[in-house]
């Protein structure tokens, strides 16, 4: 039985079920079998993904997962719980895990493909008591991992240049993320050209609010880069 709703985004809300599971629901019905495939694969890996069940049904809107308790690493940084050259430290260390991971069984890919979060930024991250725990894997493909760092990069970036409270602290979590990608993560202009396009083609990115828009943010991002 579906309990409580106790938290939505943009695209889903989540129920309560018991006190250990929570049921995520797409409101527009899409399926979530690429989400659950993804983290089926990564949890057995010792990535840190929530636990899912399986659905039993490839078209279903519902993805049962373990609850996962704390604050995002956004709320947390805020609350002055974590630094923000910790949270960018986090962030890298997270990416670099997850392009380590191999494919599943079977998957196609390029030299040097990987699995890709694609939205991997302080909200989709939960600061629990064992440590962070990554979701919203509703962007996952696979691809080089150079898109998945820039796409992070470029999602702080614009948060840095926009004008918020928020700003300062973004800038130095910026900063420190791309200082801790590894020396074979190259942002070449593909992968800068491919992130861009992936965020102007998103309703919900909020470049519309940024000084200079995506270019601007762009900039920041390979000024970081170095």
């Amino acid at each position: 039985m579906i309990g409580e709703l106790i938290g939505s985004g943009r695209d889903a809300d989540v129920y309560a079920l018991d006190g250990s599971w929570v049921l995520r629901r797409n409101r527009d019905g899409r399926s979530q079998s690429r989400e659950a495939a993804v983290m089926a694969h990564l949890h057995p890996h010792g990535y840190p993904v929530p636990e899912i069940r399986p659905a039993g049904d490839e078209a279903s809107t519902d993805l049962v997962m373990r609850r996962v308790t704390g604050p995002t690493l956004m709320d947390a940084a805020q609350a002055g719980e974590v630094g923000t050259a910790e949270v960018g430290m986090i962030l890298a260390d997270l990416l670099a895990r997850l392009h380590a991971v191999p494919l599943p069984d079977g998957a196609a890919g390029e030299p040097g493909t990987a699995i890709l979060h694609l939205d991997l930024h302080p909200l989709n991250v939960i600061h629990t008591s064992e440590g962070p725990v990554v979701i919203d894997w509703v962007n996952t493909r696979q691809g080089p991992p150079g898109l998945d760092w820039t796409m992070s990069a470029l999602i702080l970036a614009e948060l840095a240049l926009g004008g918020s409270e928020l700003a300062p602290p973004a800038q130095e979590v910026l900063s420190a993320l791309l200082a801790h990608r590894p020396a074979a993560v190259v942002l070449d202009g593909g992968v800068v050209a491919a992130a861009r396009a992936a965020r102007a083609a998103d309703s919900n990115a909020g470049s519309n609010a940024v000084p200079g828009g995506l270019d601007a943010a762009v900039a920041l991002v390979i000024a970081h880069a170095g």
